[in-house]
């Protein structure tokens, strides 16, 4: 892995001005070193659809990224994550009468902390700073769900020396024979991650590689933002597991760049990452004639093939991850145009360990979503959403046997936002619907549908109808109310807006030319997290508030759309006060359902609650409880639905704490009548609907 310099960016521009070529220097008199950047392009997103890129095309757009860098003083916007991808299942994982990962599509796999294959409990612990350096384990925990009871098996400690915490595991199965079972794990970690804001600036490095810093407080406040050198990267590694007692190491798969998301089909994992060409020796502080020079002289001399990302297997020697006419770039590139974020779509055979493919584009990503044949990636323009002409652009890749390709992209107004982006896509009967924003001079929001589907014999995503339209003008929310959920399910949408009252809209998407809202059901509150129960009920999860908005406790729900014109709340339970918090408000994963019967289904949510205390002077809110909460959806086979609370199971609680030790990684996994509730590094293990001091 080499070193690089982490930028805060979200997207530069794309391709190119000169650097000279001297290679008649010895007959000529040397040509005059070009430092005015002045005509160069920070180049945006942009409309239109990709193509590849030549090795010079690919070197002089990134080249003129690193001239804009250097121009513009890097004041570059900070790099979206995903934090964080139709039809819709309880968990992500069968054979079992167990709850697995709860994901967004059924049959793509997503990240998590915690997996459960019915057997064992897979735990990657948080990160312990109690005894001074930082401590974190891959832990195995057995279950016995007929006692309801947990074992822990094997404690695998884990290198923080350079890596951060494991955020994102996948299970690796063995698909041979009818019984799949699982073999090995995948972990996901990524490097240390920080911006050192500093008058100490670094622009030379020694002969070992290491960073010279120089003082100089005078340069270092010309510059707005000064890059620290570091190493930035991905780690996988994947754990043989047959033996729980003893998991072994077999594998490592290293990649230079950011990580943005990752999904998993089968046993083919995707890596979405983001890397940043640098080089290691520019003096980004430069302010005279000779150091600007200096800088150009090593921006022309430096080859493409070393401003590409590498990887290396097993800590070997590194290899390029793309070719230097690999990467895709848009059709409008222009030769003053600069960029130099590079986006890779990485896919990786965990079960051969094998690197199959790595597509290489020149973008940025906003959102990240899978459906099992296609990967999307949108990124949003919000530089003009003063006159409301923000845009999203959608680029698509389809996944194949052998990889990755580049299919298609597509355009509408508005952007994604950044709540929860990947929600706001949704592929169905080969159409992509996506839900967008515009926002106006005063903030005022307003609301569209796009549905796209591909052009045949050509690489673009048409828009074939939206919403409001001339037939349907009825707008998605009523004025000044913004988006805080979506989801998608077949033939329906549900969009919940907020400003003072919760609006769920049901649209109708069966006609996706003809799309239309069916219905709306206005109520206090709002919810960030829809989860369709069948076909006719709706599961909610998010805050009660009172006349002014303000939220006073978190609210579970359950909506009844067999009548899609008249939707109606079944019953909702409201917990806590002010400050009361949900992980699962918004990180979906902290939810976990399980079909127990045609009847009923079960759900478990962490809540960490607060109450208001009431002085003779003020009124405060304390902590009082953090646990995971049990419902039941009951009456499904005979129509008299009800969302009923059962219990909760209590981690910590005041008056043995002062505060919640562990937050954030709360799971609830569910099998047979058996619950086990991760929390921090412990499991809990209890029967189903037995409370803790409720």
């Amino acid at each position: 892995m080499k070193p690089m310099i982490k930028l805060l960016l979200l997207s530069l521009p794309l391709a190119a001005c000169g650097g000279g070529n001297n290679s008649q220097s010895n007959i000529q008199k040397e040509q005059p070193t070009n430092t005015d950047y002045s005509k160069l392009n920070a180049s945006s997103i942009e409309p239109g659809t990709l193509r590849q890129a030549s090795s010079g095309e690919l070197a002089e757009l990134i080249k003129n990224g690193l001239r804009v860098s250097l121009r513009d003083n890097q004041s570059y916007g900070m790099m979206i994550r995903e934090t964080a991808v139709v039809n819709t299942t309880a968990d992500s994982k069968s054979g079992g009468n167990f709850s697995g990962t709860n994901v967004q599509v059924d049959g793509v796999d997503e990240t998590d902390s915690v997996k459960y294959d019915g057997k064992y409990i897979y735990l990657a612990t948080p990160v312990d700073y109690s005894s001074g350096d930082p401590i974190t384990n891959l832990k195995i925990i057995a279950t016995n769900p007929a006692s309801a009871s947990a074992t822990e098996v094997s404690v695998t400690p884990l290198d923080t020396e350079h890596w951060g915490n494991v955020s994102e595991m996948y299970l690796v199965d063995n698909t041979q024979g009818t019984t799949p079972y699982t073999t090995g794990l995948a972990t996901i970690r990524r490097s240390w991650d920080f911006i050192a804001f500093t008058d100490k600036v670094v622009n030379d490095v020694s002969t070992d590689g290491k960073p010279l810093v120089v003082d100089d407080a005078d340069k270092a406040r010309t510059a707005s933002i000064w890059p620290y050198q570091m190493d930035n990267g991905i780690d996988i590694t994947l754990y043989d597991v047959r033996t729980p007692t003893t998991p072994t190491k077999t594998w490592s798969l290293a990649i230079d760049g950011d990580l943005l998301g990752t999904r998993k089909i089968g046993n083919t994992l995707y890596v979405i990452s983001s890397f940043v060409p640098h080089i290691a020796t520019l003096d980004y502080a430069a302010d005279t004639a000779e150091a600007k020079i200096a800088n150009e002289k090593l921006i022309a001399q430096t080859s493409v093939e070393k401003l590409l990302p590498e990887y290396s297997i097993n800590n070997g020697t590194p290899q390029p991850l793309n070719t230097a006419n690999g990467c895709m770039i848009p059709a409008t590139t222009e030769k003053t145009d600069g960029s130099l974020t590079l986006i890779n779509i990485t896919a990786i055979n965990l079960a051969t360990q094998q690197l199959v493919e790595s597509v290489c584009v020149n973008g940025n990503a906003e959102g990240i979503y899978s459906s099992t044949n296609n990967l999307y990636l949108g990124g949003s323009d919000y530089s003009k959403w003063e006159n409301w002409q923000s845009f999203t652009v959608v680029h698509q890749f389809a996944l194949t046997n052998g990889g990755v390709d580049y299919s298609a992209t597509g355009s509408v107004e508005g952007v994604l936002s950044w709540s929860a982006p990947s929600f706001r896509m949704d592929e169905h009967n080969n159409h992509l619907r996506i839900l967008t924003t515009n926002y106006g001079e005063t903030g005022e929001p307003d609301h569209r549908l796009s549905v796209l589907k591909k052009v045949s014999g050509r690489s673009e995503l048409e828009v074939v109808a939206q919403l409001p339209n001339k037939n349907h003008p009825e707008t998605i929310g009523k004025p000044r109310e913004d988006i805080f959920g979506v989801r998608f399910n077949g033939d329906k949408a549900f969009v919940v807006t907020f400003e003072r009252k919760d609006p769920l809209y049901i649209l109708d998407l069966a006609n996706p030319l003809d799309p239309k809202i069916a219905g709306q059901l206005e109520i206090p509150g709002f919810s960030t997290y829809l989860h369709p129960i069948g076909d006719n009920y709706v599961f909610a999860l998010g805050n009660e508030t009172n006349d002014d908005g303000f939220a006073t406790g978190v609210k579970v729900s359950l909506y009844d759309i067999r009548n899609p014109a008249a939707p109606t709340e079944i019953s909702k339970h409201i917990f806590g006060s002010s400050y009361s918090w949900s992980d699962a408000l918004y990180d979906h994963r902290a939810l976990s359902f399980l079909s127990a019967s045609a009847d009923q289904t079960r759900i478990t949510l962490p809540i960490t609650q607060y109450e208001e205390v009431k002085g003779p002077e003020y009124a405060y809110s304390r902590w009082v409880d953090t646990g995971l909460y049990q419902f039941e959806i009951n009456g499904l086979a005979n129509g008299k639905v009800s969302l009923d609370y059962v219990g909760t199971l209590v981690s910590e609680s005041f008056g043995v704490n002062e505060y919640p030790l562990w937050n954030g990684n709360d799971r609830g996994i569910m099998h047979d009548d058996a619950l086990f509730y991760v929390h921090g590094p412990n499991v809990i293990a209890s029967p189903w609907k037995k409370a803790d001091n409720k």
